[in-house]
């Protein structure tokens, strides 16, 4: 056992020293005892689980690689290139190739090993601890339990079963973790989840020196234990309904309960994000290098900025826009074309080669499909398209997304429209509103209090004048919301009604969580008579699910062997109930 806190206590330190949370004239203090065995601090392991790379905010590498294929796939972002006949003409894969085959393996990876040292350090530790020591210390472990289901639910989310009740065992000596069903994932997490929503509901902090240290290590709720209580519920919450068509009876239960218990993130006040705490490091580490490198792949997509908002250019917008029929996302979201407009880019390349004429000059078409406006960076002022914001995405004191009152009211408005009458108190028009109020003011927010620039430190070029949104109009932002309620209530079918509601988590979501928007995905296409819920790039493929490591084949083939028949792209996951694999229609070589 002391070799096993020796290497934990490294973990704690490892942290200490890299994460810039505590500083290294403390660590004495902390660890060093020339008398006896260092003790690795708690609450250094429990900072630790919450800065790892593309868990709570994205890694550089993942990010760079999903923007080049994964995002492709789901239509996120448009490539000019790929509008164009005469470049994109053959079937793109997005598993295989230099991207595909790290990205797919990337999370797999990292929720079994990397994501779960310290928690399996810390429960390790935990169990060898006073009854007193871990009442103390119980706090930590409630929140732990929380992080590595929302690791899990999105790794098997991905990948469906997977290693999970031994992953992360090495300090047991499990070095060759079983495959859990997702099913009894699903069980697992949803049941963990619960419990420790109860738990911290009841658990009091002893003294104010407890709770302090606690708020100093929580980076992610900054001490503030209702958010971690609605953090696991509304992770419940998306759950419950994941298992809409494969367990019925449980979501609706587990969705009752919630209703009843009315403490999850609902409102703008309790969505949760993480800030970046290296912000010396920030741009080269992160998703900020990823999406920056990856540019090409940022045209603003016709699919959000007229399907989904509402909006369509008119002569003299560039200008300025007066009308408020159109969602005011759109100016903090994405950022003008040369000629300062908003003109989304088709994903068919039979509505590009209509549309687009209209807007630009056939020179024009040329140098957007070919990156001839690419100078120096794909971010650079010679663009020819609407694009991603700059000033938005590339605030590096942005609260990344988390989990929020956006995708909770949306779910809880589906509840209300997949089961009528089960949720008596559930006011779908106001879950409307709510959720798109909540997108825009973070969008706004994020996009104001940008204050990065070329001379800044970390630096950032290419933020043009033209990103900055106006200042919020809230009599526009309220004629939008009512606008969009009342269209919704107004649909005739559900599945009119699912279709607005998975469009509005994929404009709020989109290249910010790629994962969610493909889990919804899948999970709708039952409801679509078999279609995808979103336009896809043409001609990529349409994956099922993330390939294991081949990795896994060699290190550990006894279990892997039990599962390997379904390691392909056109296998469902469990809870989809489906034996039939969507796929994109749209493009020719298809």
């Amino acid at each position: 056992m002391n070799t096993i806190k020796k290497y934990i206590t490294s973990l704690a330190l490892g942290v200490a020293v890299t994460g810039a949370m505590v500083s290294c004239d403390t660590l004495d203090e902390k660890f060093y005892n020339p008398d006896k065995l260092t003790e690795a601090d708690f609450s250094l392991l429990f900072a630790s689980a919450q800065t790892k790379g593309h868990l709570f905010r994205y890694d550089y590498g993942a990010t760079y690689h999903y923007m080049r294929g994964f995002g492709k796939m789901l239509g996120l972002g448009v490539s000019p290139l790929y509008l164009d006949r005469t470049q994109n003409n053959t079937i793109v894969r997005p598993w295989d190739g230099w991207s595909g085959t790290p990205f797919n393996e990337f999370i797999f990876t990292q929720t079994c090993t990397n994501y779960s040292k310290e928690l399996s350090g810390m429960k390790l530790l935990y169990a060898d601890m006073t009854e007193e020591e871990q009442e103390q210390n119980k706090v930590y472990m409630l929140c732990s339990d929380i992080i590595r289901s929302y690791a899990f639910q999105r790794a098997t989310d991905l990948y469906d079963d997977m290693p999970y009740s031994e992953a992360g065992g090495a300090f047991q000596e499990m070095f060759y973790p079983k495959y859990d069903t997702q099913e009894e994932i699903y069980t697992s997490i949803m049941e963990t989840l619960k419990n420790a929503a109860k738990d911290l509901e009841a658990y009091q902090f002893q003294t104010d020196a407890e709770k302090s240290k606690f708020a100093s290590v929580d980076i992610l709720c900054n001490g503030d234990l209702d958010k971690w209580i609605r953090m696991a519920n509304s992770l419940r919450l998306r759950m419950a309904m994941r298992l809409c068509h494969v367990n019925q009876s449980v979501a609706i239960s587990n969705i009752k309960e919630l209703v009843a218990e009315n403490r999850m993130l609902t409102e703008y006040s309790h969505d949760i994000g993480f800030e970046e705490q290296d912000k010396t490091h920030a741009f080269e580490l992160t998703f900020f290098r990823g999406v920056d490198e990856r540019g090409y792949e940022s045209g603003a997509p016709a699919t959000i900025i007229k399907n989904i908002m509402n909006y369509e250019y008119q002569p003299g917008d560039e200008n300025g826009i007066t009308r408020h029929d159109f969602d005011p996302r759109l100016y903090a979201m994405f950022q003008p074309d040369i000629h300062n407009r908003y003109i989304g880019l088709p994903l068919t390349q039979e509505e590009a080669e209509a549309e687009l004429p209209k807007y630009y000059t056939e020179q024009e078409l040329t140098d957007m499909y070919n990156f001839n406006d690419v100078v120096t960076n794909p971010w650079n002022p010679e663009r020819i398209p609407t694009m991603y914001n700059r000033r938005t995405y590339f605030n590096f004191d942005m609260k990344f997304p988390v989990m929020g009152s956006t995708e909770t009211n949306l779910t809880l408005a589906e509840a209300a429209v997949r089961w009528p009458g089960e949720f008596g108190n559930i006011d779908v028009k106001q879950c409307i509103k709510k959720a798109i109020d909540a997108s825009t003011r973070f969008y706004y927010n994020v996009n104001k209090t940008m204050s990065y620039n070329e001379s800044s430190l970390p630096s950032i070029l290419y933020v043009q004048a033209k990103a900055k949104a106006p200042e919020l109009n809230e009599d526009h932002l309220a004629d939008y919301e009512e606008l969009a309620a009342n269209k919704f209530v107004s649909l005739a079918s559900t599945k009119d009604k699912l279709k607005f509601i998975f469009d509005q988590k994929f404009c709020h979501m989109n290249i910010m969580n790629p994962y969610e928007i493909y889990n919804e995905a899948r999970r709708l296409v039952k409801d679509f008579d078999g279609e995808l819920p979103f336009v896809a790039t043409p001609n990529v493929v349409f994956q099922e699910r993330m390939f294991y490591p081949s990795s896994e084949l060699t290190n550990n083939a006894e279990n892997f062997a039990k599962i390997a028949y379904k390691n392909t792209y056109d296998t469902p996951v469990w809870w989809t109930t489906r034996t039939t694999a969507a796929e994109n229609h749209n493009g020719n070589a298809l």
